[in-house]
């Protein structure tokens, strides 16, 4: 057996060599982030629809009245989307298949849908109605912004 210790690794060598896993690591964090960032057709992600905007600038005891009016029967939004996906998938399974049984099923959401966005704007349009004519100014001021910049962070006029 030999009893010949290693020779050490130069430190000049250590040095390049932590280097080079600290650019490699750049590079790596660079490309993931690229790809969070962009979507497959290379521009950036499209901000948020201007109807989510509008229920976004609501105050928050009016957008649960909104949601809670939405849910319907079912108590919740959620639970009448879950009622909603179980409905299609028993419509599309039924045999006999009834077409207009389903399109009468999907034209019905979509009443439904128009309702909830016409309370929506609504109760904007009451919120912006109530401002002074410097309040709506800075407001659409603010608006237009976050337009340019759809993914800075959310905000809500009535800090909740």
């Amino acid at each position: 057996m030999s009893t010949d210790k290693p020779a050490k690794m130069k430190l000049w060598l250590r040095i390049v060599l932590a280097g080079s896993l600290g650019l490699n690591l750049a590079v790596a964090g660079l490309a993931v982030g690229a790809v969070i960032r962009f979507r497959d057709d290379g521009g950036p992600k499209a901000g948020p629809s201007f109807g989510v905007m509008l229920f976004r600038e609501l105050d928050r005891e009016t957008r649960k009245s909104l949601r809670q009016k939405a849910g319907g029967d079912h108590g919740s939004f959620h639970d009448r989307r879950r009622a909603e996906g179980v409905a299609i998938l028993n419509l599309l399974r039924a045999d006999p298949f009834e077409a207009e049984a389903l399109s009468g099923f999907i034209e019905g959401q979509a009443s439904i849908g128009h309702e909830f966005q016409k309370s929506v704007q609504q109760a904007w349009v009451a919120r912006v109605g109530a401002m002074s004519v410097d309040e709506r100014t800075s407001y659409a001021d603010e608006l237009q912004q976050r337009m340019r910049r759809p993914h800075g962070p959310k905000r809500h006029r009535d800090g909740s």
